[in-house]
């Protein structure tokens, strides 16, 4: 499987640091940088939607009956744009779409199928692949098995998180570190110039930690912070280097890192504990937050130009389940 295209979209709206100032929830701009190491992220609501949620002005189900929240479709329509316009050899119909959020719209139907409708494919076969954060690491190796049986020779992978919708800004360990984004991947049994090759992926669990991190129906979202950094750090470091081994590599033959965007303190004392020097390490955290499955490959894509032919590329991503996961690809 090849990935030759991908495209990304971040909302607008932005909550600096000093935003949280005026939030109320005895936080400052250099606590949370020294914390966390992020200093902005996007949203799709307002700072003044924001600052209502936090004071009890309104709710969600509010912001969204009245049409104020983006759709997941939208903002997977605006990454797809991007990566079409990337890409000069879109020609052959697209004939599978992956879908993919923890936040929905709706219960039903999937995602896949409102994104397909949205932007105009009809013959195609529409699902949706869901594994918190770990997501589009789980797509990629159902697109992989679909693509290795002939059932799928073009597909389109999507990923889009709207977390400052489900948050509880009266909580500042969980409220700072947050940001809304989306992705598109154009994916080929084809290798088309300048594709990334899929060489292989890793998916692993462990569901007995389901509850360290979780979304309640209708409720706030929620972890065990120091029991899912520690999570984290470890499992990164093991997605990374089992994927490696396996393909007979070492670290020092990777010329780039990606890992999930959780906070940038987490990545670099992953990428510290592997000896990936800070010029091989890829991340956006710092100025986008922690966009949950769309975190990864927002790296991935916001990159595309910068990868060189013949280069290896490790994606390791971590998320609620637990789960983990990694992506070997190669420039072509």
């Amino acid at each position: 499987m090849y990935i030759y295209s991908m495209g990304h979209y971040f909302p607008e709206n932005i909550l600096d640091n000093s935003f949280f100032d005026r939030l109320d929830i005895e936080s400052s701009a250099g606590w949370i940088k020294d914390r966390v190491g992020i200093e902005t992220r996007r949203s799709v609501l307002t700072q003044e939607q924001v600052m209502d949620l936090r004071h009890g002005r309104t709710t969600r189900e509010q912001l969204k009956a009245a049409g104020a929240i983006e759709s997941i479709a939208s903002m997977c329509e605006k990454s797809w744009q991007v990566a079409k316009a990337r890409s000069t050899d879109v020609k052959d119909p697209i004939d599978t779409v992956i879908g993919g959020t923890s936040i929905p719209d709706d219960d039903i139907p999937s995602n896949g199928c409102v994104i397909s409708n949205r932007i105009g494919l009809e013959q195609v076969r529409a699902f949706d692949v869901n594994s918190a954060c770990s997501t589009f690491v789980v797509q990629c190796h159902v697109m992989r098995g679909l693509v290795a049986s002939g059932m799928t020779k073009e597909g389109a992978i999507f990923c889009a998180e709207r977390y400052t919708t489900r948050i509880d800004y009266s909580d500042r360990r969980n409220s700072i570190l947050f940001g809304d984004g989306a992705i598109a991947a154009l994916v080929s049994s084809k290798n088309r110039p300048g594709s990334l090759k899929l060489i292989d992926s890793l998916v692993e669990s462990s569901p007995s930690g389901w509850e360290h991190i979780h979304l309640p129906d209708g409720k706030f979202f929620h972890q065990n912070g120091a029991q899912v950094q520690k999570f984290a750090i470890t499992k990164t470091i093991a997605a990374a280097q089992d994927i490696l081994i396996r393909n007979q590599l070492k670290t020092s033959d990777a010329h780039w890192f990606i890992g999930h965007q959780a906070n940038y303190r987490m990545l670099t004392s992953a990428m510290e504990k592997m000896g990936v020097p800070s010029s091989r390490h890829l991340y956006n955290v710092t100025d986008l937050g922690n966009q949950g499955a769309a975190g990864a490959p927002s790296v991935l894509s916001q990159n595309w130009d910068r990868y060189k032919t013949g280069d290896y590329i490790v994606v390791a991503v971590v998320g609620a389940g637990l789960t983990w996961g990694s992506l070997l690809l190669q420039k072509q």
